[in-house]
């Protein structure tokens, strides 16, 4: 009596288990629509057109603190507009890269242009971005 009333239980188990996977199945089958803001797809278009590789920046500042690392930071997008300044934090130093610069000959260049604002900079090895020419 036992084991017919085991094998009951499983079959009706079995059932029940079938029946709700046929249930997710024909709820896939409906389709979904994606209401997508007009800035992603225009932040889309900004990465197609820009790409990283591994080239050089120059840091100007590494420290502690980040109030520091900001006004090192401003202090350089006054001076230099059209060269383009990020500021990283690595654990658990702020620190201020400019440029990217795809040989070390550039950096070097841009490096001895701005040694009489920041003389304690240096080139570094880092992942840049450029943007695509078509």
């Amino acid at each position: 009596m036992k084991s017919f009333l085991i094998l009951v239980f499983a079959i009706v188990l079995q059932s029940s288990l079938y029946a709700q996977t046929e249930e997710k199945k024909d709820s896939t089958k409906h389709l979904s629509y994606l209401i997508q803001d007009y800035r992603i797809e225009k932040l889309n278009t900004v990465y197609e057109n820009t790409y990283e590789l591994t080239g050089y920046r120059i840091q100007i500042y590494s420290g502690s603190k980040r109030q520091p690392a900001r006004q090192a930071r401003l202090k350089f997008t006054q001076k230099f507009k059209n060269i383009s300044a990020h500021e990283k934090y690595d654990q658990p130093n702020y620190k201020v890269r400019v440029g990217d610069f795809k040989t070390k000959l550039e950096a070097l260049k841009f490096q001895k242009e701005i040694m009489s604002f920041f003389p304690d900079c240096y080139i570094v090895n880092d992942k840049i971005e450029f943007e695509k020419k078509e």
